[in-house]
Protein backbone atom coordinates (compact mmCIF):
# COMPACT_ATOMS: atom_id res chain seq x y z
CA UNK A 1 0.00 0.00 0.00
CA UNK A 2 1.31 3.40 -0.81
CA UNK A 3 1.89 5.97 2.05
CA UNK A 4 -0.96 7.96 0.73
CA UNK A 5 -3.38 5.32 0.81
CA UNK A 6 -2.61 4.35 4.92
CA UNK A 7 -2.42 7.80 5.68
CA UNK A 8 -5.96 8.19 4.29
CA UNK A 9 -6.90 5.22 6.36
CA UNK A 10 -5.18 7.34 9.42
CA UNK A 11 -1.81 4.94 9.32
CA UNK A 12 1.18 6.90 9.50
CA UNK A 13 4.36 5.58 8.13
CA UNK A 14 7.92 6.77 9.96
CA UNK A 15 11.19 5.60 10.11
CA UNK A 16 13.11 5.66 13.35
CA UNK A 17 11.28 7.30 16.33
CA UNK A 18 9.60 10.64 15.26
CA UNK A 19 6.45 12.09 16.66
CA UNK A 20 3.39 11.06 15.82
CA UNK A 21 2.09 14.76 16.88
CA UNK A 22 4.11 16.52 13.89
CA UNK A 23 3.18 14.53 11.39
CA UNK A 24 0.54 16.85 9.39
CA UNK A 25 -0.40 14.33 6.89
CA UNK A 26 -2.02 11.79 9.53
CA UNK A 27 -6.15 12.25 9.11
CA UNK A 28 -8.31 11.16 12.20
CA UNK A 29 -9.27 7.19 12.06
CA UNK A 30 -13.05 7.90 10.91
CA UNK A 31 -15.05 4.56 11.38
CA UNK A 32 -17.65 6.33 9.23
CA UNK A 33 -15.46 6.88 5.95
CA UNK A 34 -13.46 3.44 6.48
CA UNK A 35 -16.55 1.47 7.08
CA UNK A 36 -19.49 2.65 4.91
CA UNK A 37 -19.39 3.20 1.47
CA UNK A 38 -22.84 4.51 0.72
CA UNK A 39 -23.87 6.45 3.65
CA UNK A 40 -27.50 7.43 2.20
CA UNK A 41 -28.72 3.50 1.78
CA UNK A 42 -26.40 2.19 4.86
CA UNK A 43 -28.56 1.09 7.81
CA UNK A 44 -27.17 -0.33 11.42
CA UNK A 45 -29.06 -3.33 13.02
CA UNK A 46 -28.13 -4.91 16.48
CA UNK A 47 -28.17 -8.18 16.18
CA UNK A 48 -30.66 -10.32 18.66
CA UNK A 49 -29.59 -14.32 19.18
CA UNK A 50 -26.27 -16.22 18.40
CA UNK A 51 -27.59 -18.32 15.56
CA UNK A 52 -24.24 -16.47 13.59
CA UNK A 53 -21.48 -17.35 16.11
CA UNK A 54 -19.35 -20.03 13.90
CA UNK A 55 -19.11 -16.47 11.37
CA UNK A 56 -18.21 -14.18 14.09
CA UNK A 57 -21.12 -12.58 14.79
CA UNK A 58 -22.85 -12.42 18.23
CA UNK A 59 -25.82 -11.13 20.30
CA UNK A 60 -25.64 -7.18 20.77
CA UNK A 61 -23.41 -6.75 17.74
CA UNK A 62 -24.01 -3.93 15.37
CA UNK A 63 -24.49 -5.29 11.56
CA UNK A 64 -23.55 -2.38 9.04
CA UNK A 65 -26.42 -3.08 6.07
CA UNK A 66 -26.36 -1.57 2.53
CA UNK A 67 -29.60 -1.36 1.02
CA UNK A 68 -28.42 -0.23 -2.72
CA UNK A 69 -26.08 -2.87 -3.14
CA UNK A 70 -27.46 -5.73 -5.32
CA UNK A 71 -27.21 -9.24 -2.83
CA UNK A 72 -24.26 -11.74 -4.78
CA UNK A 73 -24.80 -15.55 -3.85
CA UNK A 74 -22.14 -15.56 -1.11
CA UNK A 75 -23.33 -12.29 0.50
CA UNK A 76 -25.02 -12.04 4.00
CA UNK A 77 -28.43 -10.49 4.10
CA UNK A 78 -31.59 -8.99 5.66
CA UNK A 79 -34.50 -9.56 4.88
CA UNK A 80 -38.15 -9.40 5.44
CA UNK A 81 -40.87 -11.96 6.53
CA UNK A 82 -43.99 -11.38 8.60
CA UNK A 83 -43.10 -8.91 10.32
CA UNK A 84 -40.05 -9.55 11.36
CA UNK A 85 -36.66 -8.92 10.17
CA UNK A 86 -33.52 -11.71 9.58
CA UNK A 87 -30.43 -12.68 8.70
CA UNK A 88 -29.34 -15.31 6.70
CA UNK A 89 -27.24 -16.25 3.52
CA UNK A 90 -28.37 -15.15 0.08
CA UNK A 91 -29.40 -18.78 -1.15
CA UNK A 92 -31.49 -19.69 2.58
CA UNK A 93 -33.88 -16.76 1.75
CA UNK A 94 -37.45 -17.70 1.98
CA UNK A 95 -38.81 -17.30 -1.36
CA UNK A 96 -41.77 -15.38 -0.12
CA UNK A 97 -39.65 -13.13 1.95
CA UNK A 98 -38.74 -9.72 0.58
CA UNK A 99 -34.69 -8.87 0.49
CA UNK A 100 -33.85 -5.57 2.46
CA UNK A 101 -29.72 -5.10 2.05
CA UNK A 102 -26.71 -6.89 2.00
CA UNK A 103 -24.77 -7.05 5.66
CA UNK A 104 -21.23 -5.09 5.19
CA UNK A 105 -19.93 -4.98 8.34
CA UNK A 106 -20.25 -6.07 11.47
CA UNK A 107 -19.17 -4.46 14.64
CA UNK A 108 -18.42 -7.34 18.12
CA UNK A 109 -17.49 -4.70 20.90
CA UNK A 110 -15.61 -6.98 23.17
CA UNK A 111 -16.17 -5.29 27.13
CA UNK A 112 -19.79 -3.92 28.70
CA UNK A 113 -21.93 -4.67 25.49
CA UNK A 114 -23.99 -6.87 26.26
CA UNK A 115 -26.85 -6.18 28.75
Amino acid sequence: MDSEKLNYLGISVHAGFPNAADDTRLKALDLNTLLIKQPNSTYHFRVAGNQWWNVGIFHGDIALVDRALPPRPNDLVIWWHENEFAVSPLHKVPKQADIWGVVTTTIHQLVGTHD
